[in-house]
């Protein structure tokens, strides 16, 4: 799947109502996991709005990215090798970095400005979800 059509499918989850974590999540793990997971938005609802919607923790969309990380790569067994999954967690957390500065979902939002219906955090979550479909697509 292309990057446009993640980030539209991002877009378009979180205008129908999920959150930011949720719409991250839901839109990765459908786009690269190899059966589908009925429950999906589930595990990431806690997330939106930087932890229960208190803006004071990581962002929503990078939690839902780091969410959908895991499902896809992490471990079933203890001691079993977490480096390709942490090196995607990191190189997703470093490109978020990068473009806005911080992961705390009030800083992000501070210098995303004023917004109308959420629609700056619509447009983060679907580059966080373009972000970290490249980053799976195209593993370092």
């Amino acid at each position: 799947m292309k990057k446009q059509d993640i980030e539209k499918i991002t877009f378009d989850y979180f205008s129908s109502g999920f959150n930011c974590a949720e719409s991250v999540s839901k839109t990765i793990i459908e786009a690269f996991a190899d059966r589908p997971v009925p429950d999906l938005p589930k595990m990431a609802s806690a997330f939106g709005g930087g932890v229960g919607g208190t803006r004071e923790e990581l962002c929503g969309a990078l939690a839902g990215g780091i969410l959908a990380v895991g499902y896809l790569t992490g471990r079933m067994q203890p001691g079993a090798d977490l480096s390709q999954t942490k090196k995607l967690a990191s190189d997703l957390r470093e490109q978020f970095m990068a473009q806005y500065g911080a992961t705390q979902c009030r800083a992000v939002l501070e210098k995303l400005g004023p917004q109308k219906n959420s629609l700056k955090c619509k447009e983060l979550a679907a580059k966080v979800a373009g972000m970290l479909a490249e980053l799976l697509a195209n593993p370092k």
